[in-house]
């Protein structure tokens, strides 16, 4: 009997040595400073006028952390006609099927709870986000490109 358990514990940990192999194979390591400039929609009623708001903006995540398939990282956009950044914190997972989903909640250091929801999918070495705010009704996409120093 103790040779069974003795079998079936290697097996067991032979199975999870190859099961963290191929999440280190399909994961990619996406720290670093990542950068996109994109077109924005706000709702009328959030600059209470009668239209909504159209304008250019830039939208910089630094991840910082990253262990297995999540990460952590300052966030920070400013529109193209002001130089005053707004500065968030985003965590995120990559999906565990190789697909290079990812999945980002982004945070505000003010406000306790999620700011946005981004659907984003790590593709060539870029990331390819899709914004939705939670607060004014935001929304864009913008092709992320990791900045080399």
């Amino acid at each position: 009997m103790t040779r069974y358990l003795t079998a079936s514990a290697a097996a067991l940990a032979t199975s999870l040595s190859l099961g963290t192999a191929a999440l280190a194979d399909t994961t990619p390591d996406l720290r670093g400073k990542w950068t996109g400039t994109y077109n924005t929609v706000q709702p009328s009623h959030y600059y209470k006028g009668d239209e909504p708001r159209f304008n250019q903006a830039e939208w910089v995540v630094d991840i910082q952390k990253q262990e297995d398939n999540v990460f952590w990282g300052p966030s920070k956009w400013r529109s193209q006609d002001n130089d005053l950044w707004h500065e968030y914190e985003v965590t995120g997972s990559i999906s565990l099927d190789g697909s290079g989903k990812i999945g980002i909640v982004e945070t505000s250091p003010l406000v306790i709870g999620a700011n946005a929801l981004i659907d984003a999918q790590y593709k060539d070495g870029m990331i390819y986000a899709d914004f939705r705010s939670l607060r004014n009704g935001t929304t864009y996409s913008v092709v992320l490109e990791r900045q080399v120093n």
